[in-house]
């Protein structure tokens, strides 16, 4: 993991303290025939059902692997993201919509998408 890369990761640990969400990093995916692919982190539930797993653009986890199928969304980011900036995750999250039950929807969430007046 590059100096970015772990920026990135440590930003998301801080995030998913202050906001009350799930983040896990390292991330294992096992694929359909058995492949195993490590990812840098999985952000639980926004994106799509199971989550976001997170790459870095200009880095070598930009080059990981799309899993298949449809319960991982997939995002790479941009090196700002390693510094937290608690508006700009909650802009980030809300872009990729949540993806739990009612019960688990974070009080701060609002669903709004990226240019939505």
């Amino acid at each position: 993991m590059t100096d970015t890369e772990a920026k990135v990761v440590e930003a998301w640990k801080q995030a998913a303290a202050d906001l009350g969400i799930q983040f896990t990093s390292p991330f294992a995916f096992t694929s359909a025939d058995g492949r195993s692919f490590e990812y840098l982190g999985l952000v639980h539930k926004f994106g799509r059902r199971s989550g976001t797993l997170i790459r870095v653009l200009h880095e070598p986890s930009e080059k990981s692997p799309h899993p298949a199928g449809d319960d991982y969304y997939w995002s790479v980011l941009g090196s700002g993201y390693g510094r937290y900036e608690r508006q700009y995750f909650i802009d980030t999250l809300d872009d990729w919509q949540f993806f739990g039950s009612a019960s688990e929807r974070p009080d701060w969430y609002t669903g709004k998408t990226w240019g939505a007046g």
